[in-house]
């Protein structure tokens, strides 16, 4: 749809728009001229939330988000209940105790039972006690109730309260303005300043009683983590102390010193004693020499006894000491290192012959150093599997201390976490608690506010101008029929032939709107309309040079009996003579209508006897001059189904030649087939639509049978239009 149709739907419900806009600014009028005069006061805090102050003295950034959450809060607890509340109780309290109450009740509220009945100074002494002690009116307590109900009358209950009170922050700013509007200035300014000092005291109240929690629970928390650490640290100590040792990491340490150093001193014995078992079986072949008379040569043995003697003094320091002394190591490898040299020379036969009892002595002597080896071997093998099974226990004993110093670890750091909250609460408790101030203390106003009446009618009317066209675009939009003839060619790919109006046809028969004049009444002149849109269609059909004409459509209900009964009208007021035929069996208002007889269904006449008497013998001759009826008895039949052999339609050619033309009326193409059968009958089809059509796909497929017929259909008519959609 294009602009100027909907500027033209508007125009054509203009006085409706008018109308309704008229009423919302007379309604929003007559709701204003009663309202009474309002005076405001404004109260302004400052939070402190975005000042360098607040900052500096808490070391901390601006963060605008959170700065947000900040006056959120604030204004959310001044428009509470518990501080709508305090405010309500100060108002009461004043009204009761002032020479000059802000507010004065009418003769009718005085004579109101809850008044009556009401103690005054027991509300008065009620809203003193809940004043201080800083809490609200319970409506569950049946005395408070009665208070509360004693408080609307002033208008001073919670809901009252807060259509008088407008609580916002002020745009990008670090203040909160407090606004009063009501009918006594005093009342306002009164009403903004104690309001802020009750939101001050509920504020600096609450936020006390929750530092003194905190401390409170962070006190308790350390406490009961300080007796877990205690528990700790004292298990791991009576381990230790129970398993003899203070630090299992260096206890295993020392075992697997001392393990290396016997072992190194194992490998020194054990090569002394292959020294000692060399020597002494020296000594034995000696002696074996001597027994068989061959002499047996001795080297001196002193400097070996001296040696042995030293070794195994040192080894008795070494081991004394705890075998830690290096240097006491290493003297002893040295001297072995000479010992083992020693023996080695003096295995060669050198010097002077020994005899059998030296050899036996020097015998008896080794035999007793190799046994004495042979112990010595024997304790440190045993001292080293004695450590390497105490090494052993200390790895299940340190494994057993690493998972008690964790915990011990764990509740360190717990208790630690823990105090530092705690001095973090303590500091707090410390700091001042807020950096509210007021900035702005309100006062009275000397003026009342503006009604503001000018601009509430002027939106009022407005808006339901808005609302109104809106309304109208939005139906028509939502229309989908075809009620102008541009939307009739954008929908369907029909020929439009003629367009004709809505014709009030309750006043005057069809044939008097035909041929009444067009001065000759108001309402007959905008019939002429519908005259001269007939003459165009009466045009189009005698311009087509053709005679007999079908009248169909694709639904029922779209005026072909009436639009053609008016071209029949309009043809014979041209001296045409006109044959009209009623084929529309399934529904015969054509025949009613004009009073025709039904002998259709009956004319049967060989071609031989076929004559135009006989044909005026089945006529019906109309009140118009020039038109004849030849009406049909209808039923749930076809033509083909019904009319007999050589029936009237067959001699249509004939009938040309005596009438003017021939109009035929069929069937809806969506439900029957009546009018494809008489379309091989008819010269040229025309499709009736009317403009409270909305174009369904049966409709499409039978508009693709109309284009089907070709040059024998002539086009389609949008009937039943209204007059100011005609041009759109």
């Amino acid at each position: 749809m294009d602009i100027v149709y909907f500027i033209k739907a508007l125009l054509k419900k203009k006085w409706w728009i008018l109308l309704s806009t008229i009423a919302a600014v007379a309604a929003a009028f007559a709701f204003t001229i009663g309202k009474p005069k309002l005076y405001a006061s404004t109260a302004q805090m400052a939070t402190g939330y975005t000042t360098n102050e607040q900052i500096k003295l808490r070391d901390e950034n601006v963060n605008l988000f959170e700065a947000d959450v900040k006056f959120d809060n604030v204004i959310e607890n001044i428009n509470s209940p518990l501080v709508t509340g305090l405010l309500s109780c100060n108002l009461m309290l004043h009204d009761l105790t002032s020479n000059k109450p802000f507010r004065q009740l009418t003769e009718q509220e005085l004579k109101k039972p809850v008044y009556l009945s009401a103690n005054k100074e027991e509300i008065a002494r009620v809203c003193r006690q809940k004043i201080d002690s800083l809490q609200i009116l319970s409506s569950s307590v049946p005395e408070e109730r009665r208070i509360l109900e004693f408080m609307k009358l002033y208008k001073y209950d919670y809901e009252s309260i807060r259509k008088m009170m407008l609580v916002g922050r002020l745009q990008r700013t670090d203040y909160i303005n407090i606004i009063c509007y009501s009918e006594n200035p005093e009342l306002s300014a009164y009403a903004v300043n104690t309001l802020y000092k009750e939101f001050i005291r509920f504020y600096r109240s609450s936020r006390s009683e929750r530092s003194v929690e905190n401390v409170e629970t962070f006190e308790a928390l350390v406490e009961q983590k300080k007796r877990e650490l205690d528990q700790k640290v004292e298990a791991l100590r009576g381990y230790k102390t129970a398993q003899g040792v203070l630090n299992v990491e260096t206890a295993s340490g020392n075992e697997w010193d001392l393990i290396k150093q016997f072992e190194k001193s194992l490998s020194d014995e054990r090569a002394n004693y292959n020294n000692l078992q060399a020597s002494l079986n020296n000594i034995s072949m000696q002696l074996a020499q001597a027994n068989s008379g061959k002499p047996a040569y001795s080297n001196s043995n002193a400097e070996i006894i001296s040696l042995r003697r030293q070794i195994n003094d040192l080894n008795d320091q070494y081991v004394n000491g705890g075998s830690t002394d290096n240097a006491l190591a290493d003297k002893i490898k040295t001297q072995r290192a000479r010992l083992q040299k020693a023996m080695l020379d003096a295995s060669t036969p050198s010097g002077k012959v020994s005899s059998k009892e030296e050899l036996l002595q020097s015998k008896e002597a080794l035999e007793a150093q190799v046994s004495a080896s042979r112990l010595n071997i024997s304790a440190l093998e045993n001292k080293i599997r004695n450590l390497r099974s105490s090494v052993g226990s200390y790895a299940n004993k340190e494994a057993t201390v690493t998972s008690l110093q964790q915990e011990v670890t764990l509740a360190q750091e717990e208790y630690n976490k823990l105090k530092e909250k705690l001095g973090s609460a303590l500091d707090n408790r410390n700091v001042p608690q807020d950096n509210f101030r007021q900035t702005l203390i309100g006062q009275p106003a000397f003026t009342p506010e503006s009604s503001k009446r000018l601009v509430i009618m002027g939106m009022s009317g407005m808006a339901v101008f808005m609302i109104a066209c809106i309304s109208i675009l939005f139906k028509e939009f939502m229309d989908n029929s075809l009620k102008s003839p541009s939307i009739f060619n954008r929908t369907s790919d029909l020929k439009l032939i003629a367009t004709i109006n809505h014709a009030n046809l309750q006043r005057y028969k069809l044939l008097e709107i035909l041929q009444r004049k067009a001065d000759e009444s108001q309402w007959l002149k905008r019939q002429n309309i519908f005259r001269e849109l007939l003459r165009k269609l009466r045009y189009e059909l005698e311009s087509s040079g053709r005679k007999v004409f079908l009248f169909t459509s694709t639904e029922p209900q779209q005026g072909k009996t009436t639009l053609l009964q008016a071209v029949a009208y309009s043809l014979s007021l041209s001296n045409k003579k006109v044959l009209v035929i009623d084929t529309n069996f399934c529904n015969n208002d054509l025949s009613v209508q004009m009073e025709a007889k039904p002998t259709l269904e009956f004319f049967s006449v060989p071609p031989a006897e076929f004559s135009i008497e006989k044909v005026k013998a089945i006529v019906t001759t109309y009140e118009a001059p020039g038109i004849e009826v030849i009406g049909c008895r209808g039923g749930d039949y076809t033509p083909s189904e019904i009319l007999p052999p050589n029936h009237l339609l067959n001699y249509l050619p004939e009938l040309k030649q005596y009438y003017d033309y021939i109009l035929m009326e069929g069937a809806p193409l969506n439900d029957f087939t009546d009018s494809r059968e008489l379309s091989v009958y008819a010269e040229g089809v025309i499709a009736i639509f009317s403009s409270h059509l909305k174009m369904k796909q049966i409709d499409r497929e039978s508009s693709e049978f109309l284009e089907s017929l070709g040059d024998k259909f002539l086009g389609a008519v949008l009937n039943n239009v209204k007059e100011d959609y005609i041009e759109l």
